[in-house]
């Protein structure tokens, strides 16, 4: 899973893929992306998909900016916590 997290300039970031519209929320690791997996309830429209990323990331980490992939389901966000806390977090949630 730690090939999901990468040291940045100001904090960590996190590759992720969204699975809008789902009926259940989930955050999960894909092993063949290599990218954490997040199930949403939220449409992909009017970034209503995003917004409730960026609540969830705020809600675990305190700060969340989508720096990549806006209007992709595979994107990149920046956490200010460092990698390993972020990977002990995850790692808490994934279980």
């Amino acid at each position: 899973m730690k090939d999901a997290l990468k040291e940045g300039k100001d904090g960590t970031i996190i590759d992720i893929e969204v699975v809008p519209n789902s009926s259940e929320f989930r955050i999960e690791y894909n092993q063949w992306s290599k990218r954490i997996r997040i199930k949403i309830r939220s449409q992909a429209l009017k970034g209503q998909a995003n917004k409730e990323i960026q609540a969830i990331f705020k809600e675990i980490f305190g700060d969340a900016t989508i720096i990549k992939g806006e209007h992709n389901r595979k994107k990149s966000i920046l956490v200010s916590p460092d990698i390993e806390k972020v990977y002990s977090k995850i790692s808490e949630i994934i279980k």
